[in-house]
């Protein structure tokens, strides 16, 4: 029947001819937005999920932990530009999927969970039935943008189609579908056009007199600054055209961090926590803030309110009121508005031509001494390993010293989601799995993962993902015993260390039992094995024990 989904009986046992069934229905909507790839594990209960990905040409990652999945469908999403799409199976997959899914709304990144459910009819039955979860959706619903029991096939396909035009036009978050078994395996007669991607429509841009307006204080202004967070990057070429045109330095979030090539002479990374850059922001007679909620968690407790006027930019209005208020808001898509801005800007006379080029090196050597005075040792290993990676590399960090003081100051990155990390949510685990996501996105691309011996080992197990698909993966592991930083915060209060001075396993046996290659560097040696892991097929482990100065 035309334009709907009906639902007939479900397939026999032991067969395998094709069928068109709920999960059919879901993957190839998500076919044709692009998905290619999705991550999970299968399981007694999502295997009608599992059966036509073959047939729509998406390739299944089979992580070893579903937290695996939810993490490299992260990686993956931000290598590739299209939501992750995670697969688990109901009840314990589901919500061990979870800690990615809160690391995807804390960082507004889009993401699908897809899941079966008990039965219609079967909810909340305490009856001691496989994997029986209290009450799954209200529990996801907690985490994620929103949770949907679906009814029927067809409100799946809608609910599919929303959330693409949803993380077009509104602030990215993660999603849950669970599907009841009776539901997801019952056929459907498909209208195939049900199921054909949407135009997701232009983006929004802002109300003409309020960009007007905007445009009147950033003209009048001789020190302007731009802050950028992770909504600006869907405007990254005309946000280094405004940059250069206002002769405005850009700083950024960590998520908005490449939104301008952070080796211009305008950028000034993404280092929002140094005092430095408090300071300098503090002197600007302007501020332009676009897609960033100037989160807490960033800026070290510090303050970066400006001289003059602030402008926000934000998809969403209700993160233009978050920590420092605008003096004018300009709600909509950064995509659209920052074009309006320099039109804006034009009519008024202002050109690149029209400004003086400012002289910038005094707050560059003092992010720069202040960066490396935090952790020298961080410091210097970050530029030994960047001196020697590729251009275009993507590096995957994780909640570790070496990567919030050295990585995100260190590593001059070329363009946006560049360095795949976690600002806000802060999780341990991400940076192995989320490397892997990001290599299989983007094969062509050299993808290293930078990162402290207890992060890694939350998530060792998805070295076994990275040599079963075959990665070309560059794993390095900064060793200081444990968790260091922790250790710090212990021994600042006058705690004698507890619980984290870590028995550590021999690494180099560890990677190899997995199929990698190992090395071990030192300091002196770090370069060279970094060049030599870059040249080994498949995924190297390299295990750097740093000093006992961070100890």
């Amino acid at each position: 029947m035309k334009g709907t989904l009906l639902a007939h009986s479900p397939q026999r046992a032991g067969t395998t001819e094709p069928r068109r069934n709920a999960g059919y229905a879901i993957l190839a909507t998500l076919r044709n937005y692009g998905i290619d790839t999705v991550f999970g594990i299968p399981g007694t209960h999502n295997l009608e999920f599992y059966r036509h990905l073959e047939e729509l040409g998406i390739k299944p990652v089979t992580t070893r932990h579903e937290q695996g999945a939810s993490y490299g469908a992260d990686g993956w999403s931000q290598a590739r530009g299209l939501p992750g799409v995670v697969i688990t199976t109901s009840g314990p997959g589901l919500l061990n999927s979870l800690s990615g899914a809160a690391t995807a709304y804390a960082e507004s990144r889009p993401m699908i969970i897809l899941s079966p459910g008990r039965p219609v009819g079967h909810e909340f039955r305490d009856i001691g039935a496989l994997h029986e979860t209290k009450n799954p959706t209200g529990a996801v619903n907690s985490i994620v943008e929103f949770s949907r029991r679906v009814n029927s096939a067809e409100e799946a396909v809608d609910i599919i189609h929303n959330a693409f035009r949803s993380f077009a036009h509104a602030r990215p978050r993660p999603i849950h579908i669970e599907v009841p078994l009776n539901i997801l395996e019952a056929e459907v007669e498909v209208d195939e056009a049900l199921l054909a991607a949407r135009p997701l429509g232009k983006p929004q841009p802002a109300p003409a007199e309020d960009v007007e307006e905007a445009a009147r204080m950033l003209a009048a202004s001789t020190n302007p600054v731009i802050i950028a967070g992770g909504g600006s990057l869907a405007a990254t070429d005309d946000l280094l055209l405004l940059a250069e045109t206002l002769e405005a330095p850009v700083l950024t979030s960590i998520n908005g961090k490449g939104a301008i090539p952070e080796k211009h002479r305008l950028s000034l990374g993404a280092d929002l926590r140094l005092t430095a850059a408090h300071s300098f922001c503090q002197q600007a007679d302007a501020m332009l803030i676009i897609g960033s909620k100037i989160g807490e968690a960033e800026l070290w407790e510090g303050d970066i309110r400006p001289a003059g006027p602030v402008i926000r930019v934000d998809i969403e209005r209700s993160q233009m009121l978050t920590n420092i208020t605008p003096d004018i808001e300009l709600p909509g898509n950064s995509k659209a508005i920052v074009p309006q801005l320099l039109k804006a800007l034009s009519e008024q006379g202002v050109t690149p031509a029209s400004r003086t080029q400012r002289d910038l090196q005094e707050v560059f050597d003092a992010l720069d001494n202040e960066g490396r005075a935090i952790a020298p040792e961080l410091a210097q290993l970050n530029e030994l390993i960047m001196e020697v990676l590729p251009e275009d590399t993507i590096i995957a960090g994780d909640s570790s010293q070496v990567t919030y003081m050295g990585t995100t100051t260190f590593y001059r990155a070329p363009k946006p989601n560049s360095l795949l990390y976690m600002a806000t949510y802060a999780t341990l685990g991400y940076g192995l799995p989320a490397a892997v996501g990001a290599k299989i996105a983007a094969p062509e691309r050299p993808v290293v993962c930078l990162l402290g011996d207890g992060a890694l080992m939350f998530a060792i197990q998805e070295m076994m993902t990275a040599v079963e698909q075959q990665l070309d993966l560059p794993i390095i592991c900064v060793d200081n015993g444990g968790y260091g930083e922790i250790r710090q915060n212990e021994r600042d209060r006058g705690i004698a260390d507890v619980a984290v001075n870590l028995v550590q396993p021999d690494w180099v046996k560890l990677a190899e039992g997995f199929g990698a290659t190992a090395f071990t560097a030192t300091m002196d040696t770090l370069a060279k094995t970094v060049t030599q892991a870059l040249e080994t097929k498949g995924p190297s482990l390299i295990h750097l024990k740093i000093a006992e100065s961070l100890r």
